[in-house]
């Protein structure tokens, strides 16, 4: 075996995690950490190790949604053709999976809402809503099983091999530039929907924020090596950022799904009850997430990566 295929088969053996080695060719890591994350979602969705059908859907998601976030580091290397084509298709491709995960976390949403105001209400509150959000639950479950999962996991096959090819020696050269400016725009447009959210709140303004800080996050996770305290603890709290503002956006699902179907909540009463609590939810939620962006948006885009870069100097040294 020569020196650089023995490398790469120490790194695809020892490191099968979502992160950059701290000696690891960059080059290298892209192609082992992308190979890695679509095995992965293709045992997810095979079932593979006993893993249920609700829950293989979700992970495959997630690590569909970290590939966009890794393969964003080297937009600015691999050209913007190439990402796109790349990202469309992985983009695509959880759409076709999300219907059946979006329609349980509504059921996961109106259960978790009831509980967080379970001394104020009577326990059968909102058990028609759940009852009707179960159905159309089940409904979607039963569409999703078979040729739609089938035909994502030859979607994702046909991808493996492609990122499998990902060039040694290629447009991504082992340095920090090669993903500077992809951690750079990332920053910015999360920088930007912080300040845009702030100002309007909208549903759509936040839920575009949550996707920039989610990228954020697996981009983070990917360099945590570099400084595993500094870097680790900014993409737990990007984690945690990321969670209450989709607590936030599926509450207002919730209140959008009752509001355009009568039958979900026949109660007047009961309804506006729902509504009422869900958009109090959502205004601590959003408070709590503005306080959060505001310190883990607290730098200007160029000195942030700035940061990052005397990281990697300092570990590759």
């Amino acid at each position: 075996m020569t020196g650089l295929a023995q490398h790469e088969a120490t790194f695809t053996i020892a490191r099968p995690g979502a992160a950059i080695g701290r000696q690891e060719p960059l080059p290298l890591a892209i192609r082992r950490m992308s190979v890695d994350l679509l095995t992965r979602s293709i045992a997810d969705l095979r079932l593979d190790g006993g893993t249920n059908f609700d829950d293989g859907i979700h992970a495959a998601r997630k690590k569909m949604k970290r590939l966009r976030g890794l393969i964003r580091l080297v937009r600015d290397r691999v050209g913007y053709r190439t990402y796109r084509e790349e990202n469309v298709v992985l983009r695509d491709t959880a759409r076709t999976i999300a219907p059946m995960r979006d329609t349980w976390v509504l059921v996961e949403t109106v259960r978790n809402l009831r509980l967080a105001y379970a001394d104020l209400l009577d326990p059968s509150l909102f058990s028609t809503t759940e009852a009707w959000l179960q159905r159309r639950y089940r409904n979607q479950k039963t569409h999703t099983r078979g040729t739609t999962v089938g035909n994502a996991i030859i979607t994702l096959a046909t991808a493996r091999r492609r990122f499998a090819s990902f060039p040694i020696e290629g447009p991504v050269a082992d340095n920090f530039d090669s993903i500077a400016d992809g951690v750079e725009r990332v920053y910015r447009r999360g920088l930007r929907g912080f300040r845009r959210s702030t100002e309007s709140g909208s549903v759509e303004d936040l839920h575009e924020w949550r996707k920039r800080v989610k990228y954020l996050k697996y981009q983070m996770d990917a360099l945590t090596p570099l400084q595993p305290v500094l870097i680790g603890s900014q993409a737990v709290e990007l984690d945690d950022l990321g969670e209450r503002l989709g607590h936030d956006h599926d509450l207002a699902v919730l209140v959008r799904t009752v509001v355009d179907n009568p039958d979900a909540c026949p109660d007047d009463r009961e309804r506006w009850l729902l509504m009422a609590l869900a958009y109090e939810r959502r205004s601590r939620l959003q408070s709590d997430a503005f306080r959060s962006g505001a310190a883990l948006y607290g730098e200007k885009p160029k000195a942030f990566v700035a940061r990052l870069g005397a990281y990697w100097d300092a570990a590759r040294h």
